[in-house]
């Protein structure tokens, strides 16, 4: 993948984490109850899960440019 195209997937995936997380903290029914619970804490666990995954599209190096960089002791 293009390393440009790469980073628009990764900030699309970060906006689209932000927006599930705004709508889940201000926007969902809070009288969530039951088995709706649970649905809600999976809803979040993916925005978190989605906001951490976009950093590895936006800030993404292969491994044979990391093994070069200076500094690295990988055996």
């Amino acid at each position: 993948m293009d390393k440009g195209l790469r980073r628009m997937a990764g900030v699309a995936l970060l906006v689209a984490g932000f927006a599930l997380a705004g709508w889940l903290v201000f926007g969902a029914p809070h009288d969530w109850d039951g088995e709706a619970r649970w649905a809600r804490m999976a809803l979040g666990l993916g925005a978190t899960g989605a906001i951490s995954g976009s950093a590895r599209l936006i800030f993404w190096q292969p491994e044979d440019e990391r093994a070069t960089e200076p500094g690295t002791d990988r055996i």
